[in-house]
């Protein structure tokens, strides 16, 4: 076994820690066979005692509770913690904290403390029988294992604990990889954290996306961990975790029952991107969140509305579409202010019209509903005819200060169309949790509007120096405090790129990224005629690998289009955009803004293409 931290550990503390492992992997063990051998499976009920039938209904509800802990148990065996934290209560009662604390340990689930304490931390809380054996990462108590501890002391239960020693393992296949120590009371506090960099070497290897659970940093757990009703802006550079701190949010808002996750939805840039997190997706157990582009948002508020005639219902049942295919000054002419003014004005008499009717029809549905009960009331028919409720249509190819925006149902047109039909019919029934991803590409007015029509609670992650066209977005965050009291957090370490891209898109574009990625990353320049051949042989080794350019070289765009082994590979800067890849290809002529975007996707090695 290769400890790689091995000169702080004796033989007999390595030996301690194989030891627990095996043991933790035993009780696991034995706890999946308890659950699985309820006894549910010889179950009977007998069909005509409803005292029976009930039981029976509980019994199959707490069975299925319990293949669900076994699923979570098996898919933990592989892993079952990555921390351990040894503590010993120094203080009293913290009696200012102790009704905090009290709902703290009811959602942890691990009851009073002993004066001392062995705390093993993983992605998931493991009982054996009625005890915690190992804490979840996203409990108060295990959540504490991402603290700086800058003190040596944390707080939990209503008392202080001096923290003796924090340790990190890596545990792949239930066999104890590494351990390292990066905190000790007697060795003068933190350590330079060989743990992260381990890790981020050991996930390169996994050639796909996934969780950050064992390496989240003190700073992002400060994001992940904040209220559940607060709306708050990340703006973080390219490779700093910010669409991991998305989803853990997710993860540890839920753990807590701080948030359904059927009343959060995650507002992906595209459809690649959807794919790319499914993986990190269901291994955090999350995927009750949906996830939707921002054109998919439109059409579903749309849809919530009552009085949209049905077959302008019909007519938003077409595949959608970004903005890409209209011309730079349509789309900023369809979000701008001017022709929101003018749409709002020209829709005046319809919605004037619309509360007349629906305020007759409302009178007339009073007149119906009151002789039908008079009708029962007398036992005879009721005469009368259930009213029909008003509808509405909004064609925008009919008014005048709409530009051209062609057949296709493009997220501009979707935007129009929500604001005109919430001008009309009033608000969506929406209250739904928002978790933004890329937001710097979304206009002031997009979010204005989602501002004005639901009452959702907002996460927008998002880089502004990644705005690919300028005039093509927010700008800057801050334009959106005027919209909703925002809490604002910055994040400026690149974990994502090796240094060397790092230091690369540093000195290139001006940047002071600060570059915690792994060393021996590999930055070139290679000929368009090797191209094919080189991205070829990568893709055949198993490397994830981008061909990205921009969609303005029209040039770069024909020669790549020829290049039919690579066309799973190809796609423009604008759609890699919170994606990663073992390898990128950088074509054509891209600016500065799109280099940033195009470099800082790749992992390991890029490639200038010239």
């Amino acid at each position: 076994m290769d400890f790689f931290d091995s000169e702080n550990f004796n033989a007999e503390e390595i030996a301690e820690e194989r030891e627990h492992l095996s043991r933790t992997l035993s009780l696991m063990r034995e706890q999946i066979e308890l659950l699985e051998n309820d006894g549910f499976a010889y179950r009977t009920v007998d069909i005509y005692d409803e005292q029976d039938i009930e039981e029976y209904r509980t019994d199959k509800f707490r069975h299925d509770e319990r293949k669900l802990t076994v699923k979570i148990l098996r898919a933990a065996l592989g892993t079952p913690y990555f921390a351990r934290m040894k503590l010993r209560q120094t203080g009293g009662a913290i009696i200012d904290d102790t009704p905090s604390m009290t709902r703290a340990r009811q959602l942890s689930q691990g009851g009073d403390l002993p004066v001392d304490a062995d705390i093993y931390v993983g992605a998931n809380v493991v009982f054996y029988k009625d005890r915690i054996i190992v804490y979840s990462h996203n409990s108060p108590l295990g959540n504490r294992v991402y603290d700086r501890f800058e003190d040596g002391v944390i707080e939990y239960g209503g008392y202080k604990y001096e923290v003796i020693f924090r340790r990190k393992f890596d545990i792949r296949g239930g066999e104890l990889k590494a351990v390292f120590q990066d905190y000790s009371k007697d060795g003068g506090g933190v350590v330079y954290d060989k743990f992260l960099a381990h890790m981020l070497a050991v996930k390169r290897g996994d050639k796909r996306l996934t969780d950050i659970i064992p390496t989240i940093q003190a700073n992002q757990n400060a994001i992940i961990t904040r209220p559940a009703d607060e709306n708050s802006v990340v703006c973080g550079c390219a490779g700093c975790g910010k669409t991991m701190i998305l989803l853990q949010r997710l993860e540890y808002l839920s753990f807590n029952k701080k948030l359904d996750l059927d009343r959060a939805v995650v507002i992906a840039p595209s459809e690649r991107y959807i794919e790319h997190i499914q993986p990190v997706v269901d291994d955090l157990m999350i995927g009750a969140a949906r996830r939707l582009t921002m054109p998919e948002l439109y059409r579903e508020l749309i849809l919530s509305l009552r009085g949209i005639k049905a077959s302008a219902r019909r007519a938003l049942g077409v595949p959608l579409t970004d903005d890409e295919a209209l011309s730079p000054s349509v789309v900023a002419e369809c979000y701008s202010d001017s022709v929101k003014r003018k749409l709002i004005a020209a829709l005046k008499p319809a919605k004037q019209s619309y509360a007349a009717r629906l305020a007759i029809y409302r009178e007339k549905l009073r007149a119906y509903e009151a002789e039908l009960a008079w009708a029962r009331g007398a036992h005879v028919s009721a005469s009368a005819e259930k009213p029909s409720a008003p509808v509405v249509a909004v064609d925008l190819a009919r008014l005048p200060m709409i530009p051209d925006l062609g057949a296709a149902l493009s997220k501009a047109k979707l935007y129009l169309l929500l604001t005109a039909y919430c001008y009309i019919l009033g608000k969506p029934d929406f209250d739904c949790a928002l978790f933004i991803d890329e937001g710097q590409e979304y206009y002031v007015n997009e979010y204005r509007l989602l501002a004005e029509c639901t009452r959702a609670t907002v996460n927008i992650y998002g880089d502004e120096n990644q705005q690919l066209d300028p005039s093509r977005g927010v700008g800057s965050f801050d334009a959106l405090n005027a919209l909703w009291d925002m809490k604002r957090y910055m994040l400026n370490e690149n974990y994502r790129n090796a240094q060397e891209i790092t230091e690369f898109v540093n000195g290139e574009l001006g940047m002071s990224v600060t570059s915690l990625g792994l060393s021996g990353g590999k930055v070139e320049g290679i000929a368009f005629s090797d191209l094919e051949r080189e991205a070829c042989a990568a893709m055949a080794a198993g490397d994830r690998i981008a061909v990205l350019y921009s969609p303005a070289d029209a040039l770069t765009a024909k020669k790549l289009a020829g290049m039919g082994a690579l066309s799973r590979a190809v796609c423009t800067v604008k759609d890699s955009k919170g994606l990663e890849y073992e390898r990128v290809y950088a074509c054509g002529a891209l600016t500065d803004r799109e280099k940033y975007v195009a470099h800082t996707r790749a992992l390991s090695e890029l490639y200038i293409v010239e």
